[in-house]
């Protein structure tokens, strides 16, 4: 089986490149920028644009405490 290669993302991300870089959809997103989990965007020439970097600070900061019930079950699908 072919190895999956990764985009090689760039260091602003748009609102939905943000959102599948820390692996959850735009919705969620969007939840966890207004919850302050996630930065605010940096706007510029008619761009929302997030920092990569500091995207990559907030994930790191997540607390594992803060997660539902179900994020802790892990579901091992056969081959």
């Amino acid at each position: 089986m072919a190895e999956r290669s990764l985009p090689n993302w760039p260091r602003g991300l748009s609102r939905v490149n943000a959102a599948a870089y820390v692996g959850v959809s735009h919705a969620i997103w969007d939840k966890m920028v207004a919850a302050g989990d996630m930065p605010k965007p940096k706007r510029f020439y008619g761009r929302t644009i997030w920092d990569k970097k500091a995207v990559d600070k907030a994930f790191d900061a997540l607390d594992p405490e803060n997660s539902t019930p179900f994020d802790d079950e892990i579901i091992d699908f056969a081959p």
